[in-house]
């Protein structure tokens, strides 16, 4: 089956909340212009910007969002959806697949103690 490369793009008005930590998570997001800050409970435990990806962990593991998402800044995104990470992964060595779930499990084991 053949999977639309073709990459949606959207935008959010600073102080808009693009998902919130418990969220299904069916896709990622590349900043284009802007500044997002990421939310653990009441901590804010990044600040991202220009070409940084955030929400990628849901794709890798499956699990709910581990933080929320707030654009501090108007934004502008690139959607990566899920199929098109999927795609991106078959053929990756089984061996650095399972190394990225380590690392995804460690970092929300942190947040779980940041947050």
């Amino acid at each position: 089956m053949a999977v639309n490369t073709v990459l949606e793009r959207r935008f959010f008005p600073a102080g808009e909340t693009i998902f919130r930590e418990g969220d299904k998570g069916n896709v990622a997001y590349i900043i284009q212009s802007g500044v997002v800050e990421l939310w653990c409970g009441r901590t804010c435990i990044a600040e991202l910007r220009d070409n940084a990806i955030f929400g990628e962990m849901a794709l890798i593991d499956g699990a709910p969002r581990m933080a929320t998402a707030k654009a501090q800044s108007d934004i502008n995104v690139i959607l990566l959806p899920r199929a098109v990470f999927d795609a991106k992964m078959e053929g990756v060595d089984p061996f650095v697949i399972k190394l990225i779930g380590i690392l995804i499990n460690n970092v929300r084991n942190f947040a779980k103690m940041v947050g």
